[in-house]
């Protein structure tokens, strides 16, 4: 084993705990009682004895299980600049998001005076769809959309 404590240490001990437990028995009288039992103990060495002595541990933070949907970070975003910024439009933005953050995304491509309209994963970041609705503008016909929009499920396969 280790080296045996010196019988001073030993004897602070014994005292720091016992002052504890009739701090939680008796927090009234505690101090009372060890001034009696102890004869040069003074009210510093009381409190002393009383305090924590460890770090306590930080609570955890729960993790959402929303951060794996797709729209999570840039409705924090939105949260962020409107704390910054205090504009109310960003507060609305990030509502809106909220509330359909679990919902497919829909994209809506306007072709020729025919309106498509796909849905996609809501796990795919915010800003691969943003990416995505700039490449279906530059489409000209439906093959073209197809094309595009298969190539993107291809590319972010989730799960």
């Amino acid at each position: 084993m280790g080296k045996p404590l010196p019988p001073e240490k030993l004897f602070a001990l014994r005292r720091l705990r016992k002052a504890r437990r009739l701090f939680k028995q008796q927090p009234v009288f505690a101090f009372a009682i060890l001034c009696e039992e102890y004869k040069d103990y003074t009210h510093e060495q009381f409190l002393d004895d009383l305090r924590i002595r460890t770090k306590t541990k930080g609570k955890k933070k729960k993790k959402s299980p929303l951060t794996r949907y797709g729209r999570f970070f840039k409705m924090n975003q939105l949260l962020e600049l409107y704390s910054k910024t205090g504009l109310v439009d960003f507060a609305l933005q990030a509502f809106r998001l909220r509330s359909v953050i679990t919902k497919p995304y829909r994209v809506l491509v306007k072709i020729e005076g025919c309106h498509i309209e796909y849905g996609l994963n809501p796990f795919i970041p915010y800003k691969e769809v943003e990416k995505l609705n700039l490449q279906l503008r530059d489409c000209k016909t439906e093959k073209e959309v197809d094309y595009v929009i298969e190539q993107f499920r291809s590319a972010n396969r989730i799960g």
